[in-house]
């Protein structure tokens, strides 16, 4: 039933939507979570049974109103019938373009929409963009990215169970295991989980979220040039505002092969500066400095240098 709705949808969406047709759509797709996905399958499908667009041109840009009367004459079944194959040959994530950083690489790049992506150090992300959709899936690591205005398709940035979507903004996401944190710097978000029945929230400019299995998206406020610290790893920085000598170390190791280590009764003691991603060394001694501590440097096989501050 779902699917068969979507399609008729789908159809209308080609040909142009009146007024009052597009808020009897968003009051369709704000009943379920399932109707979005439903709309967003049956439209990748209706153009791959046009021959002129089995694949999409990702350099093409998409009309905001195509107009097709012909999907006035394609059958629900038969929209379902190439909804199987799409997903089974993986139009959504196999086609994408996967991209992986090493330690201590950042990466900036244009995406085929025009979008700008930063990507940090030990991050992959697999780009699917489709005629519907531009889907970014991260499963590890952190990006930035200043989203190319285009309000008939939605970039979509998928960490675990999340969902950010933007039109046209700038954002952060960084996942850390099963939790991930959103930073948004210019415009607003709409953020959910497809685990939840916990409805989107809204995070604007300024603002930043905390993401965590089981409970209630939580977003506050950011401090006046907080996000320009918390973001500073773009300009190949770490910015330590007061932050724990755990949590600096922590920051070091996801961009250096050096390791850090640090004695349990130095690990709650506060920091502050800001130092190149790559200063091991630097950032261990005037650490070490700040807490009265020592630096010790030692081999372990199978695990090559590490760098210990002890009391």
């Amino acid at each position: 039933m779902i699917d068969e709705i979507a399609c008729r949808w789908a159809a209308a969406i080609d040909r142009g939507l009146s007024d009052a047709e597009e808020a009897e759509l968003a009051a369709w797709l704000a009943e379920d979570r399932r109707h979005r996905g439903a709309l967003l399958r049956t439209r990748a499908a209706m153009s791959l049974l046009d021959q002129r667009h089995a694949l999409p041109d990702w350099e093409e840009p998409l009309p905001a109103r195509p107009r097709r009367p012909r999907w006035w004459k394609v059958s629900a079944g038969a929209v379902a019938a190439v909804l199987v194959v799409a997903w089974g040959v993986g139009v959504w994530i196999d086609r994408g373009e996967v991209i992986d950083t090493r330690v201590g690489e950042i990466r900036s790049m244009q995406l085929a929409d025009g979008s700008v992506a930063v990507v940090n150090s030990g991050t992959r992300l697999r780009v699917a963009f489709t005629r519907a959709e531009r889907h970014v899936e991260m499963t590890k690591g952190e990006a930035w990215f200043e989203v190319a205005h285009n309000k008939a398709r939605p970039f979509v940035v998928a960490s675990g169970p999340y969902r950010v979507q933007a039109v046209g903004t700038a954002f952060d996401v960084r996942r850390e295991g099963e939790a991930a944190q959103v930073v948004v710097t210019t415009g607003v978000v709409k953020i959910w989980s497809v685990d939840s029945v916990e409805p989107a929230r809204r995070v604007a400019a300024g603002e930043w979220a905390v993401l965590q299995p089981g409970k209630t998206i939580a977003t506050r406020a950011m401090r006046p040039q907080a996000s320009d610290q918390q973001l500073a790893w773009r300009e190949r920085k770490i910015v330590l505002d007061n932050m724990t000598l755990g949590e600096a170390a922590a920051e070091f190791n996801r961009y250096n092969v050096t390791r850090l280590e640090v004695a349990p009764p130095l690990v709650g003691r506060r920091v502050v500066g800001w130092f190149r991603i790559d200063d091991v060394d630097g950032f261990a001694v005037s650490s070490a400095a700040m807490v009265g501590g020592r630096v010790e440097r030692i081999n372990r096989p199978g695990e090559g240098s590490v760098m210990r501050i002890l009391p």
